[in-house]
């Protein structure tokens, strides 16, 4: 018995060999992976949902002009988008 405990000891120091806590650990790791994906989909599904709900609510387009009229958020800023968007709006061309 002490010559396995032994030769467990010298593997588990010699690093060829992973103890029992080391396995405990993975184990439980093992286990929680389905919970953790589960985790990283729905965090996944609010980030979508929030893209989805800036696009709709024109946050992205506003975020879009002020890169590319290199601006600074501001009243005056989102003044000029709004004017911006309305006669772009406005020159659509209509089917019906």
């Amino acid at each position: 018995m002490n010559e396995l405990v032994h030769s467990d000891l010298t593997l588990c120091h010699s690093g060829r060999s992973e103890s029992s806590a080391q396995r405990a650990i993975r184990g439980a790791e093992e286990s929680q992976s389905p919970v953790r994906a589960l985790w990283a989909r729905a965090k996944r599904g609010r980030n979508l949902a929030f893209r989805v709900l800036r696009e709709i609510f024109d946050e992205s387009a506003y975020i879009r002009f002020l890169d590319r009229h290199k601006l600074e958020p501001s009243r005056g800023s989102y003044a000029a988008f709004r004017r911006e968007h309305e006669h772009s709006k406005a020159c659509r061309m209509r089917c019906c």
